[in-house]
């Protein structure tokens, strides 16, 4: 983790971590976090209505990750792909909320 630490840009927050929990008769369900949107909460007054009080103004904004696999003899071009692939999915839905719910 501090090799990763040291060489990316950002902190990768829930991204690539592991989710799950154990229930009460001890099974156990963990999914590892591989494509992740996070919304911060935090209110601001210079952009768009929210939808729910038209009185206060918050900052809609989505951070969304996705990657891939690296290995020897990956290709650079294919992981990008790969990577704006993945996110495209989670991208879509970020539109159609915005859509739905904040551009009436």
């Amino acid at each position: 983790m501090e090799l990763i630490d040291a060489l990316e840009p950002t902190r990768r927050g829930p991204y690539s971590g592991g989710f799950g929990g154990i229930s009460f008769t001890g099974d156990m369900d963990v999914a590892l976090a591989l494509r992740t949107i996070v919304f911060p909460t935090e209110m601001r007054f210079d952009t768009m209505f929210s939808y729910q009080d038209a009185g206060k103004r918050r900052e809609w904004v989505a951070y969304l990750q996705a990657g891939a696999g690296i290995v020897a003899d990956s290709d650079p071009d294919d992981e990008h792909r790969e990577c704006q692939n993945k996110a495209a999915g989670p991208a879509r839905a970020i539109d159609l909320a915005e859509q739905t719910f904040v551009n009436k």
